[in-house]
């Protein structure tokens, strides 16, 4: 027997269990795609899998039924065939909404996750009397109050009243279109934006007393107080200073149970400038010669 023989049988052998594997690959593959394809077609197209149910949860001053109208899912569309991402757009299109997060939850269920836009502050429309809301975005929100509010029931009444008092009205020459789900550009009012914004992250409590904040034709953002401060006088509203200080006062006045008519914030760096009320002057003075370098009329809170 030739010695290249055993080698030739064994390469054969070898090509051929090697082409069987390749063949039993293929097949399982092929099957594995049918299988697939098949399953497909039994979820698009199986009574089972169509939307029965829709949840939505998130939403405080949208309805459900205007985010059902919106979504505009249609009667007994398949669940595997609603297109997630283009629902979404769809809609964060209303003006309220920031975004939006949906789960298809089979068989039957999609679940709409809302994330409202809430107003960091009020503007009022001169021409219509209403107090329209500016997200922390510059997002405008659709109007409250005016004409529209007597009309709304007793209970949506009285939302939109602790809505409105617990946020600042934003005052002075603004460049603003009152059209909802606009974002302004007007450098002033997103300046103002970010410091509130800032304001309320760092006591909320503090930022609930602020029942406007007026930006002057001097350039100075003024802030005007429901208790504790008469007007606070900003102008320097990137200083990271500000906040801190703000808070600082703030509980201060809280503790000692103190009014500040006047408070110079302009330069926060070297501190804020005080008048007192002179009903709590005894005091004052009692904090300023203490270690607290806190004061007046001629001296800085620091």
């Amino acid at each position: 027997m030739s010695p290249k023989l055993p080698i030739i049988v064994n390469s054969i052998q070898y090509a051929f269990r090697y082409s069987c594997r390749i063949l039993l690959l293929a097949a399982m593959i092929a099957g594995g795609i049918l299988f697939g394809v098949d399953l497909f077609r039994f979820m698009v197209n199986s009574s089972d899998f169509t939307v029965q149910e829709i949840t939505v949860f998130g939403n405080k001053r949208i309805d459900e039924g205007s985010i059902l109208a919106l979504a505009g899912i249609v009667p007994g569309t398949n669940i595997w065939l609603v297109n997630l991402e283009a629902l979404a757009k769809q809609l964060e299109s209303h003006p309220r909404i920031r975004r939006v997060g949906i789960q298809r939850i089979p068989p039957r269920r999609i679940h709409i996750l809302i994330d409202e836009r809430t107003p960091l502050v009020f503007i009022l429309n001169p021409e219509n009397n209403m107090l329209y809301g500016l997200d922390a975005d510059g997002v405008m929100l659709p109007p409250i109050m005016g004409n529209e509010h007597s009309k709304q029931n007793p209970e949506r009444q009285d939302e939109d009243i602790r809505l409105v008092l617990s946020q600042p009205i934003m005052s002075g020459d603004l460049a603003v279109t009152f059209e909802p789900g606009a974002k302004v550009t007007d450098a002033k009012i997103l300046e103002g934006l970010r410091l509130l914004q800032r304001l309320e992250f760092s006591d909320s409590a503090m930022f609930g007393d602020i029942a406007e904040a007026e930006w002057q034709s001097s350039g100075n953002f003024v802030l005007h107080f429901r208790r504790r401060i008469g007007v606070a006088i900003l102008r320097d509203l990137g200083s990271p200073e500000i906040e801190k200080k703000f808070k600082a006062f703030w509980n201060l006045l809280e503790t000692k149970n103190l009014r500040a008519i006047y408070v110079d914030a302009r330069f926060p760096y070297h501190g804020f400038a005080v008048r007192w009320d002179e009903s709590d002057g005894a005091q004052w003075r009692n904090l300023y010669h203490s270690d607290t370098t806190l004061l007046s009329q001629a001296e800085r809170v620091k």
